[in-house]
């Protein structure tokens, strides 16, 4: 568990947020950006104090809904992915927050109610190739491509995949999605858990091909010369995160402060200096062609029915 807690004097008037003086957020990895953010947000707002808890998606999800059930009511922010944040939507544990910020964000992207305020960041998730062992012309250039007998024993994959499985589902229909996955396992993919240690076993040469990888980490190690290649093919599927304000949160005026600043130009463009993708009309984006291309397709709350 990573706790921040940064104080800063010369209160300034909130007139939102009132007395309220303190905003607990409960936030999933990247501990050194949230810090960042957390002190860019404290610099404008010196009154409001920052704690911030890290976990992972699954273990925020299951430490707000037991905190909830013990009537516990700690956290005021909570980041979510849409498939964990889904689960709680059902649980009634956010309440609804139309923020004036998400107006920027593309509709594709948000959620229609309100209960999440998109997006923190967008990862798109695409193929990537070792350019050592691999030539682009060889190169797939497709997802149907992956199943063509070269590629036997050459491809790297994450263990879990059902965030994805289930994005393609939607996309393609559950007939085809099935059978690609189905073809795919006879390729014996190495499977591996993380798809940051994925693309860095790629471009060491451990696999040809990396099945389905972050974009942004490709696209750094190519960037410093790694020898690994970006395959942006439809659909490029990709997984926003997102805010939202627990039903009981102790300091809701503050959250919606802190949301706001989250999604405003000036914290999306500090989100977006860290190399994480953002979807914010007006905030420039280190490798914007991987989120602003016909073949992107978001996952969202429906799909994680």
């Amino acid at each position: 568990v990573f706790t921040l807690a940064i104080v800063l004097s010369a209160p300034v008037a909130l007139p939102a947020a009132g007395k309220e003086t303190t905003v607990v957020t409960y936030v999933a990895r990247q501990g050194e950006r949230w810090q960042k953010l957390n002190q860019a947000f404290q610099a404008k707002y010196p009154s409001i104090e920052v704690k911030s808890i890290r976990g992972n998606y699954e273990r925020t999800r299951n430490r707000v809904t037991t905190e909830a059930l013990a009537g516990n009511h700690s956290v005021d922010v909570i980041h979510m992915d849409p498939f964990n944040g889904w689960l709680l939507i059902q649980r009634g544990l956010f309440q609804p927050y139309q923020s004036k910020e998400a107006e920027a964000f593309p509709d594709k992207f948000r959620d229609p109610g309100n209960f999440l305020v998109c997006c923190m960041q967008a990862i798109p998730n695409i193929m990537a190739f070792n350019t050592t062992l691999v030539s682009r012309e060889v190169a797939p250039k497709n997802y149907e491509d992956l199943l063509h007998s070269r590629w036997k024993d050459k491809l790297g994959m994450d263990q879990d995949e059902s965030e994805w499985f289930a994005a393609l589902i939607a996309i393609w229909g559950k007939e085809k999605a099935t059978h690609f996955l189905q073809s795919l396992n006879k390729q014996a993919p190495s499977l591996r858990r993380g798809h940051t240690l994925l693309t860095h076993l790629t471009a060491a040469g451990e696999f040809s091909i990396a099945v389905n990888v972050f974009g942004y980490e490709v696209m750094n190690l190519k960037t410093r010369g790694a020898p690994i290649g970006p395959i942006l093919t439809f659909p490029v599927v990709v997984r926003p995160s997102y805010l939202g304000i627990a039903k009981q949160a102790p300091h809701p005026n503050a959250a919606k402060l802190y949301v706001d600043f989250a999604m405003s130009v000036e914290g999306q463009q500090l989100w977006a200096s860290f190399g994480a993708p953002v979807v914010r009309s007006g905030v420039k984006n280190n490798y914007a062609e991987l989120v602003n291309n016909p073949h992107v397709r978001p996952v969202s709350l429906d799909m994680a029915k």
